[in-house]
């Protein structure tokens, strides 16, 4: 997994295919869609793109580039494929790691008991929020 100034790292507790998406301060969204570090993603980039296990996915800033911008980070988990979907039956657990420097990890967790799969949209009042922290 990559690590940098700031690491953003999902798994989840059953096999399938889960996604990381975050949006930055500046409202750039991070994800599979969008996975490469450019000025489109405040240059974070995913790293890695787990389709069958329980992840992890990873996003990060490289010292190589530039720093993250400060401000408000969303996380989310999107539910891409998951058999069975989660249901409060079969539910999904989903946990990030957050790595800052200099700073002491944050995890949160979330349990999914309905499915979302267009999870593209992440904010503070999306249904498939995990967590949100600040940067610096």
């Amino acid at each position: 997994l990559g690590i940098g100034y700031l690491s953003c790292i999902l798994t989840w507790s059953r096999d399938g295919d889960g996604d990381i998406v975050i949006r930055t301060p500046n409202n750039k969204i991070i994800s599979y869609v969008n996975p490469n570090s450019s000025i489109a993603t405040d240059f974070g980039q995913l790293d890695v793109d787990d389709k069958t296990g329980t992840g992890p996915e990873n996003i990060f800033w490289s010292n190589s580039t530039s720093a993250p911008p400060s401000g408000t980070y969303y996380v989310c988990f999107s539910q891409y494929e998951f058999n069975p979907n989660a249901t409060s039956q079969y539910p999904i657990i989903a946990t990030v790691k957050i790595k800052r420097v200099g700073n002491t990890d944050l995890i949160f967790t979330k349990n999914f008991t309905s499915n979302y799969r267009n999870g593209l949209n992440c904010n503070s009042t999306s249904f498939h929020l995990v967590g949100s922290f600040t940067y610096p």
